[in-house]
């Protein structure tokens, strides 16, 4: 039913009071919002309260909201807001999970495929991991969600000028690395 629309379509229905369009966002971003909430803070309940709190908060002040034309921008940027305020709060240092940023073994793999995928894995994540916390943010941001310099440079409260230099210095540590990442990146795409 809202398949078709564009993303400021289906905001202006929840504007109108439409939640069933509500409930479709929900459904659509929730899992894009929970991996990039579980980047942010290691507190899976803490996560799911926040995208709880944001989509409340989306309703009940349906009529005060403007018209987006990204829907996955706006919840982003609304949810780094609400999980920033509440650590803040907390006294929380902000932190990332050691989770693997690319590629996750199925159960049903064969165990011995299971096992080589994990061990590729951890090193590919290592290897980010070795980034601080802005730079990993910033290439999950741009790379794993897809969003560009100006929506990545607003949700992570930068000017555009930083935002490239963070990006330029994240890029620089992987091209350092760059013999083992090829490495591991066309085992993956063999297996």
């Amino acid at each position: 039913m809202y398949a078709g629309l564009s993303d400021k379509e289906l905001w202006t229905k929840v504007v109108e009071g439409d939640k069933n369009a509500l409930a479709h966002i929900y459904d659509m971003h929730f899992p894009t919002l929970y991996r990039y909430g579980m980047k942010l803070s290691k507190d899976d309940e803490l996560v799911k309260d926040c995208i709880h709190d944001l989509f409340v908060t989306v309703w009940y002040s349906k009529e005060r909201l403007s018209i987006t034309d990204s829907i996955k921008y706006y919840l982003l940027a609304s949810l780094k807001r609400l999980i920033t305020n509440h650590l803040q709060k907390s006294q929380l240092n902000q932190s990332f999970t050691n989770d693997d940023y690319f590629a996750e073994a199925s159960y049903e793999s064969e165990l011995i495929n299971h096992q080589v995928k994990q061990e590729r894995n951890r090193k590919l994540a290592a290897i980010v991991n070795e980034l601080p916390p802005r730079q990993r943010e910033i290439l999950y941001l741009r790379y794993y969600e897809g969003l560009d310099t100006n929506a990545t440079a607003h949700i992570m409260s930068l000017s555009i000028n930083s935002t490239y230099v963070l990006l330029s210095k994240a890029l620089q540590h992987l091209k350092k690395h760059s013999d083992k990442l090829i490495i591991i990146i066309l085992s993956l795409l063999i297996h």
